[in-house]
């Protein structure tokens, strides 16, 4: 089955429109639709993070249908949501992982895990289903290094840029994704914002910027430095002023994928 290896990160909407995590105002766009909007065949449904209770079908229902489904973790209880993803994808086959989001990232609620822990949520993961993979989130300013004595237990990095400059994306993005793949053999997820989420809390990623990002990701996506893309996140997708930088997310993926033979 073949799979375009785009995704779409964020949230189902139980009700239409509704509120979303980190997104400041009501949304008409569930997870489901903005996926579909931009013809990814998967998702990272991060509803499961706010509580494991949403591993359930009254939501889930609504991204059955795709290809490839990682569920995020809640934070609360990281073994104990590990363990409910792996029994939840006896039954959803279509749950191929777990995101781990904000690895050791130094404000947020998983800054002090130990490699220990990390094995016991990679177990519990793998428990029911020893195919799932983990995903760890990563960002550019991080020192990649402190990853070393991790990586026995994790599969997957997905890496994001939280602030966008000229100089990153054109003099230090591919050396550093060059270097993250050769030095600890991972696949690696490439994040891109639509919202500006490290400089504002209501403007859209700059169109100079996602232009120049977007070259640099599809290039190296291209040559296979990177497994896959994720666009975060959905419930942006109906603002008015997301519409330009989404519409040139979704012409770039269709013009890459258009434009690359594959037999």
């Amino acid at each position: 089955m073949k799979n375009n290896h785009l995704w779409v990160w964020g949230y189902v909407l139980p009700e239409v429109p509704g509120k979303m995590m980190f997104v400041n105002q009501e949304t008409y766009c569930s997870l489901e639709t903005g996926a579909s909007y931009l013809h990814a065949d998967n998702v990272v449904y991060m509803d499961s993070t706010t509580s494991v209770e949403n591993l359930n079908d009254n939501l889930f229902q609504h991204v059955a249908a795709f290809k490839q489904v990682v569920c995020g973790l809640d934070h609360a209880d990281y073994v104990g949501a590990a363990e409910a993803v792996s029994r939840f994808s006896l039954t959803h086959p279509n749950v191929v992982g777990a995101m781990l989001d904000d690895f050791l990232e130094e404000h947020g609620p998983s800054r002090n895990m130990t490699p220990i822990l990390l094995r016991e949520i990679y177990r519990a993961l793998k428990s029911q289903n020893p195919d799932l993979k983990l995903f760890i989130v990563r960002y550019s300013r991080h020192n990649q290094e402190v990853l070393l004595p991790y990586l026995e237990y994790f599969d997957v990095i997905n890496f994001w840029v939280w602030v966008s400059t000229d100089h990153y994306w054109r003099y230090q993005y591919s050396d550093q994704i060059w270097e993250l793949g050769h030095k600890f053999n991972k696949e690696i997820m490439q994040g891109v914002f639509v919202h500006n989420y490290g400089e504002s809390w209501d403007e859209p990623i700059p169109m100079e910027m996602l232009k120049l990002q977007m070259g640099q990701i599809g290039g190296n996506f291209r040559n296979g430095s990177l497994s896959s893309i994720v666009v975060l996140q959905n419930g942006w997708f109906c603002r008015e002023n997301h519409r330009e930088q989404l519409q040139y997310i979704k012409d770039y993926f269709e013009w890459m994928l258009g434009t690359a033979t594959r037999r």
